[in-house]
């Protein structure tokens, strides 16, 4: 008696399993109807990562950019009102076109195969990949070594004293001034100087860092200034806003310095040093590498092979496309 009751309640939990997987999905029922399905233990982190990301639409932008978990990205990200039409747009086409959870998770489990089959593929060209980046970070953080062993020398060298912070108006325009005393300490003459200038509030929150450079010189001691106005430096211009010398800590890095005459670099290649991405050879490569050209024969071979799996999916993973153009319109990066 105990067996049959078992096999009835296991054919009434997969008959309501199968009933909330053959939902079409709406703006109304994707919060309820998500969570249901998560209660499987066995979904894997691409299905989790699709029902999470459809429910923060259904509630709105701010609830999809906290979902991205992204701060950089999340300035590009389009204003309440076309991101509202957009997101009705995508469960309008679900409904018209009678897409299931169902229907979603298995196409979810085509495109984990085709990433699969993809990555097995080109596993050779993806450690090729990393063992190129993970050379290029080693180059770099010698780099870095070295460039902080002559940013320290230059340091000793020029002393930068914060005077001042102001709201001022040049030429009818707002602007922020901030006033410098650069001291020499050294018996020969500054031509010209490149530092950045970190300046921190009392709570230990950098409130920006300015990029200074001068090609005025001075031999012992020299007040300079520098203007930021609200058009070409908004981020430094709000920030320093309401902002007076008193509030801040500044901490100086010299990293250019013409004495006499004698050309005293951190980075002595070029003023456009490359970035340093700190890179990580992941546990599951995936042939990303931050410092590979696009231009590159490997990025070339990848890129042409992931071409065609998009092409593939939206020939044949249609509510996946229609997902993945939602996801492809929310962004907008002419901002």
């Amino acid at each position: 008696m105990r067996n049959i009751y078992l096999a009835l309640l296991t054919v009434l939990l997969l008959s309501s399993c199968d009933g909330t997987l053959n939902q079409t999905i709406t703006k109304e029922n994707i919060e309820v109807t998500a969570l249901k399905i998560k209660e499987d233990k066995g979904l894997d982190s691409l299905k989790i990562e699709i029902l999470d990301n459809l429910v923060a639409i259904s509630k709105g932008r701010d609830s999809y950019i906290k979902q991205q978990k992204s701060e950089s990205l999340s300035k590009y990200i389009i204003d309440d009102e076309k991101f509202v039409k957009n997101a009705d747009d995508l469960f309008h086409k679900f409904t018209t076109e009678k897409i299931t959870y169902k229907v979603l998770l298995k196409e979810a489990d085509s495109l984990n195969q085709m990433r699969e089959g993809l990555n097995k593929n080109f596993e050779s060209v993806y450690k090729e990949i990393d063992n190129f980046c993970s050379t290029k970070q080693k180059e770099i953080d010698e780099r870095e070594v070295k460039a902080k062993r002559i940013k320290d020398s230059l340091n000793q060298m020029i002393k930068i004293k914060l005077i001042s912070i102001k709201e001022t108006e040049i030429d009818y325009k707002d602007v922020i001034e901030v006033a410098l005393q650069l001291t020499n300490l050294t018996n020969k003459k500054v031509e010209a100087i490149a530092f950045d200038l970190e300046l921190t509030d009392k709570l230990g929150t950098v409130v920006a860092t300015l990029g200074c450079k001068s090609n005025s010189g001075f031999s012992k001691s020299d007040i300079k200034f520098w203007y930021y106005d609200r058009w070409d430096n908004t981020e430094i211009y709000k920030s320093l806003r309401n902002t007076s010398a008193s509030h801040v800590t500044a901490k100086q890095e010299i990293t250019k310095l013409n004495l006499a005459g004698e050309l005293l670099s951190a980075y002595p290649m070029s003023d456009n040093y490359e970035t340093n991405f700190s890179y990580k050879s992941p546990d599951k490569l995936t042939g990303y590498c931050p410092y590979l050209d696009k231009d590159d024969e490997l990025t070339k071979k990848v890129d042409s092979e992931r071409e065609k799996m998009f092409k593939r999916v939206k020939d044949e993973l249609k509510a996946l496309s229609t997902y993945n153009e939602f996801s492809g319109q929310v962004y907008d990066f002419s901002k």
